[in-house]
């Protein structure tokens, strides 16, 4: 694909992938559109919910936008209600009379009355007007001229702006509310991976601290003799004791690992207080170090790291031991026995044995 081809290819995919949901979040991107989804879909629809109140409100006092006349609805439907008629019934009846020329004009009066139609009042006065015809017995007859006022209900419009100023708050909230910044950031580099020709993006492995040890100290035979030799006639690094071995030791820990307690204090026992070589607080690890020796038998040895197993497991931040055996002189050659003894010793306590060089 060419850039400007690749580029409307992964634009159309964010944006059908936006408006498109899939049947099952299989994939951290998925969920993340989902969840953006109805993000969006919450604020189009407390934007909406603002609206709705205003409309309704707004249809529910339409005749107060009307004339006042009577094409007005709400004025229709007070002509139209039956305490309207009741309240004009007698009105109208002296009216006819007096026209006729029965009564006179005190007994005649006009009428004024309130009524509430939806969310808006209708106020009517009718008044009598003379018109322009004789009326027997002298005089001219008249008619009742109605004059109509339409007026928003205080009390309901009271009750509306209350609640849409509670729709705009919660609504503004939920609009203009963003996640953190850490949250978009992590999203933001979940749809990129998401995106990414559909491509799966595997997490790293993270490797525990035992593993990092143990991979460390199966080369250290290795990283001995590499030291050994120098270019150029220099003189290189020789090991002939344990010292020797915690030096080298220490510092490929420090490369790996920000906390490392040298010659840890352990609690002391019949036979009397020791110090672990290493301890690393953040994992809970006890590093012991053992370099065979002239006059050391396997028996022996494994007498000295059953000895430490008991010293190091009363330690309140011991929860795994770590021996390491520098044997270059070859005298463990059960490997698999060793292990299978330190372990049925320490129980519950994880215990790993590492001997380097293998043989």
């Amino acid at each position: 694909m060419q850039p400007n081809i690749l580029e409307k290819y992964v634009l159309l995919k964010w944006i059908s992938a936006f408006f498109l949901r899939s049947r099952e979040n299989d994939t951290l991107g998925e969920l993340v559109m989902e969840n953006r989804r109805l993000r969006m879909f919450a604020k189009v629809g407390f934007t909406v919910l603002i609206f709705m109140p205003i409309l309704t409100y707004c249809s529910w006092i339409a005749p107060r936008f009307e004339d006042p006349g009577l094409t007005n609805p709400a004025v229709l439907e007070v002509i139209s209600s039956e305490e309207y008629r009741q309240a004009t019934r007698e009105a109208v009846a002296l009216l006819d009379l007096y026209n006729r020329g029965e009564i006179g004009l005190d007994s005649l009066h006009g009428i004024q009355g309130v009524h509430r139609i939806g969310g808006v009042t209708v106020t009517f006065n009718l008044q009598l007007v003379p018109r322009d015809e004789p009326r027997q017995g002298g005089g001219n007859k008249y008619k009742l001229d109605g004059q109509y006022k339409v007026t928003v209900v205080i009390g309901y419009l009271v009750m509306f702006l209350t609640i849409e100023l509670l729709l705009i708050g919660i609504a503004t909230c939920v609009i203009f509310q963003r996640p953190p910044k850490a949250q978009r950031r992590f999203e933001e580099q979940i749809l990129q991976e998401h995106f990414s020709f559909d491509m799966p993006v595997l997490p790293a492995p993270q490797e525990r601290a035992d593993q990092i040890i143990e991979r460390m100290l199966l080369r250290f035979h290795r990283f001995a003799k590499d030291l050994e030799h120098r270019p150029r006639g220099r003189k290189g690094v020789q090991l002939d004791d344990e010292y020797d071995v915690q030096f080298l030791v220490n510092a490929l820990l420090r490369l790996q690992f920000d906390n490392v307690k040298p010659e840890e204090p352990s609690p002391s026992m019949a036979a009397g207080g020791t110090r672990a070589d290493f301890l690393l607080p953040e994992h809970g690890l006890f590093i012991e170090l053992k370099m065979t020796r002239d006059g050391m038998t396997a028996r022996s040895l494994a007498d000295e790291l059953i000895l430490d197993i008991a010293r190091y497991r009363a330690h309140p931040e011991c929860h795994a031991i770590i021996f390491f055996v520098y044997d270059p002189r070859g005298l463990v050659k059960n490997t698999v026995a060793l292990q299978t003894e330190l372990s049925e010793i320490a129980g519950e306590l994880p215990v790993s044995l590492i001997i380097s060089p293998s043989h």
